[in-house]
């Protein structure tokens, strides 16, 4: 899945959900169900004033946190994180003896290493660790039920839930269960991973026609794909001779052709903070925030553009002009396009159609836009009357030519 826009967050919650989610169905199940237990067999006055409980609780929250952290670079030890901070502090608090002495220690570390299990399962038969999981997950009811009675269970495991009806009826119920959850758990698993692949697929397709920082935007603004106005430098760039040359050649090299000229223009383009090009015909227009990554994006596209059309005998124009104009969604119901629009994009294009071959026109109006004075060895200014204009326009011609 292209995961290039779409915040995670929006998919599986915030940190803290994240972190919540973690406590329990993981890493704080054990103490919460220890808790039930204890506090039922002595009383919740005398679990909560035991410190080794609040060690447990204590492990499983760092245990959390670590798995949260970074959730992409989780990994099956991490499973251990509480088992073994509590181990450590316990030990020390009641020596090793009286440690081993409690049987809900080894259910603990048991508890631990089916989480790791399930986990390691994951990437190669995820539909088994969802099950299994569940089941764990679930499995834990009957497990304690069985340390609160572990002076009978110890005398013969196999008796105690075989030969009494309503400890079977526990287990066998806890198993059918944990399987339901398993599989209403795979079913979800399905399809949240299917929406995470249709966003995914989506999101390639929008990033064909929009910005990135619009994909990203419009996530979390409706508004930001509305029409609205601003001040933008429009640059637009047109192969000179192209309809003849087509006439003379194969579509296949017509195509070949046009995707070389994209393929240059937009990685140029790109890498100088420019918008998603448009592309109509042989023609390419895009607008950037400055004049500055206008005339340097410009600047990088005349060798690059030459080089690539000398080989066909093609050449090409470029027209940069900076004005107001407004941007958005247009269009009807079924069918609309986010395009730029207003006199600004309008003279930008004239100004190309005014270009000799490889050269650069440039407005006056986004000259001035310049944070520094504007320097090129065969720098010519200029008078031209452009169509649909009465008046002229002052405008800068930056020729181009080949290095032999």
């Amino acid at each position: 899945m292209n995961e290039q826009f779409l915040d995670k967050r929006r998919l599986y919650g915030s940190w803290l959900r994240q972190f919540v989610q973690e406590l329990v169905t993981n890493s704080s199940v054990f103490w919460i169900f220890d808790m039930v237990r204890q506090s039922t067999l002595r009383g919740v006055g005398a679990y909560f004033v035991s410190l080794p409980h609040w060690i447990l609780l204590g492990s499983s929250l760092i245990q959390a946190w670590v798995i949260c952290r970074d959730s992409e670079h989780r990994y099956w030890w991490h499973h251990f994180i509480a088992p073994m901070i509590y181990t450590v502090i316990d030990v020390m608090l009641e020596g090793m003896n009286g440690f081993l002495n409690e049987p809900y220690h080894i259910v603990y570390w048991a508890w631990a290493a089916a989480m790791a299990i399930t986990y390691l399962l994951q990437t190669k038969a995820r539909w088994l660790a969802i099950l299994l999981k569940s089941l764990f997950l679930v499995l834990l009811l009957p497990a304690n039920y069985m340390l609160s009675e572990w002076d009978v269970v110890s005398l013969d495991f196999g008796a105690y839930w075989l030969n009494d009806s309503a400890h079977l009826f526990i287990l066998l119920g806890t198993l059918i269960l944990g399987v339901l959850l398993g599989t209403a758990n795979i079913m979800r698993d399905h399809f949240e991973r299917l929406l995470a692949a249709i966003a995914g697929h989506f999101e390639q397709i929008a990033s064909w026609s929009f910005d990135d920082s619009l994909i990203q935007q419009a996530y979390t603004d409706d508004r930001a794909l509305a029409l609205h106005s601003g001040e933008r430098t429009v640059l637009f760039m047109d192969i000179r001779g192209f309809t003849p040359w087509s006439e003379a050649h194969s579509a296949h090299e017509v195509v070949e052709v046009i995707n070389q000229f994209y393929r240059a223009a937009e990685s140029i383009i790109k890498a100088h903070n420019g918008f998603k090009i448009q592309m109509t015909g042989d023609e390419v227009m895009t607008r950037f925030h400055t004049a500055d990554e206008a005339l340097h994006a410009a600047l990088a596209l005349q060798p690059v553009i030459a080089s690539k059309l000398s080989a066909y005998g093609l050449s090409f124009g470029i027209g940069i002009h900076t004005g107001e104009l407004i941007e958005g969604l247009v269009g009807g119901e079924q069918t609309r396009q986010y395009g730029v629009f207003g006199d600004t994009v309008n003279i930008a294009a004239r100004l190309q159609t005014q270009a000799q071959s490889g050269s650069i026109v440039m407005s006056q109006d986004a000259c001035q836009k310049l944070t520094q004075p504007l320097s090129h060895p065969s720098l010519e200014n200029r008078q031209l009357t452009l169509k649909g204009k009465t008046a002229p326009i002052a405008v800068v011609v930056l020729p181009f030519r080949m290095s032999t």
